[in-house]
């Protein structure tokens, strides 16, 4: 496999952000931010969280670092964001790229960002997999008008555009209205990137999409240096962190052990216009197990991943902490039943929550048939030893050797993400 994001332009790019790291207004800043969050939370904090609140607060701002490497819109280039720390395997890298997961970030998604202004023309070059089944199972393109990406511009999806026979395809981004033209994209005053999501079904077959972007005339500006994207990732990290701590207050300021109405948000506060959405939030004891049962519709694309208190998502590179549809056993009544507990409840449709009693959910469908099935979900309540009692005869159950052999391949599935 060839993975388009192992390229000069991301280096590059994670570099700057190693860069950024040792200016001493960065380090402050970042202590800034975990003495806001740690304020804002106070007595409101788990235990168990608090311990975590150091990372958490570096891998927030370092997000915001990578954002700020994504920015120069007069020279553009896609950076991939919001990944656990890691190293490219083989040395091409020549350096550890820092972790930079935040506000609920997807596990099955490839985040790229790249700067774009209003005034500015571009053109995306994109291209398909070669084989049908190694496209992501949903891909967006997304302007948005903020570094926190929760104000939308403008969305649109693969299945939306014009490809050729052999995958190529074009996406212009200008001013204007698109009048006609097919894979167009209009900015507004304000718009900063283009976010991209390829989300993935299958880790170990879907591969993100080669993608190229490249600015329409004359360059008005210099590059920036990377203090300029310094003074640009503070100010939009301090800014951006009051709308992250009310992301993560819609978690915690649910009822504990309960689950939201599965609904289409089409982007209100935040997220991917295009998909539906049901949050949870639990407290679990050691022999506790909450049943999250739902419908994937035949959507193109839906999972359901654990993330910390803090609103993080859990280390889904190490345990079976989300699963795709494609990636869980489909019950007889073509509902996919997901088990959440903090040890190894035998079943294989099991999220783990590494031994946290206090974690959130976040269940997602995405590409949606218009004439489908409505989006549910349901919760059940109960314990470890009465799973075997209350789940369907069918449920897939596994031992210690295969849960050992199916982490191993998640594992190794994941760490396509950073092969060259």
């Amino acid at each position: 496999m060839t993975n388009p994001i192992a390229n000069r332009g991301q280096f590059l790019a994670e570099r700057d952000v190693l860069a950024m790291r040792t200016d001493p207004r960065v380090s402050s800043t970042r202590a800034i931010i975990e003495m806001l969050f740690a304020r804002g939370y106070s007595d409101r904090m788990p235990v168990e969280a608090k311990p975590l609140l150091s990372a958490f607060a570096d891998e927030f701002f370092n997000n915001w670092l990578f954002k700020a490497a994504a920015s120069d819109a007069q020279h553009p280039r896609f950076v991939r964001d919001f990944m656990p720390a890691h190293r490219w395997p083989g040395q091409v890298a020549d350096h550890e790229v820092v972790g930079s997961r935040t506000g609920g970030d997807n596990p099955d998604n490839c985040y790229r960002l790249a700067g774009i202004e209003h005034g500015t023309a571009y053109r995306i070059i994109g291209r398909l997999p070669a084989q049908p089944d190694e496209k992501a199972a949903n891909i967006s393109f997304t302007l948005t008008a903020n570094y926190g990406t929760s104000q939308t511009v403008q969305t649109v999806e693969d299945h939306e555009l014009a490809i050729a026979p052999d995958g190529w395809f074009d996406l212009t981004i200008d001013e204007q209205p698109a009048n006609g033209r097919a894979n167009h994209l209009t900015t507004r005053p304000g718009t900063r990137f283009l976010f991209v999501r390829d989300s993935m079904m299958d880790w170990a077959r879907e591969t993100p999409l080669d993608l190229q972007i490249e600015r329409i005339g004359e360059a008005r500006t210099a590059p920036l240096t990377t203090q300029d994207m310094a003074i640009r990732a503070i100010e939009h990290a301090l800014n951006d962190l009051y709308l992250y701590f009310w992301f993560q207050n819609i978690w915690s300021g649910m009822a504990l052990n309960t689950i939201t109405q599965a609904e289409a948000m089409r982007g209100a506060g935040g997220g991917l216009v295009t998909q539906g959405i049901c949050n949870g939030t639990f407290d679990l004891g050691p022999d506790d197990a909450a049943v999250i049962t739902y419908d994937p519709v035949d959507a193109g694309y839906a999972a359901v991943q654990l993330t910390e208190w803090l609103y993080r998502s859990l280390d889904y590179h190490r345990i079976q902490s989300s699963l795709t549809a494609a990636q869980s056993h489909v019950d007889a009544d073509g509902l996919v039943r997901v088990v959440i507990a903090r040890r190894d409840p035998g079943v294989a449709n099991w999220l783990d929550t590494g031994g946290q009693s206090r974690v959130h959910s976040i269940l997602r469908w995405q590409r949606m048939k218009p004439d489908g099935r409505p989006i549910k979900a349901k919760l059940t309540l109960t314990t470890i030893d009465r799973l075997r009692h209350e789940l369907p005869v069918g449920t897939l159950w596994v031992e210690t050797a295969e849960r050992k052999s199916r982490l191993e391949s998640r594992v190794a599935a994941y760490r396509r993400r950073i092969t060259a």
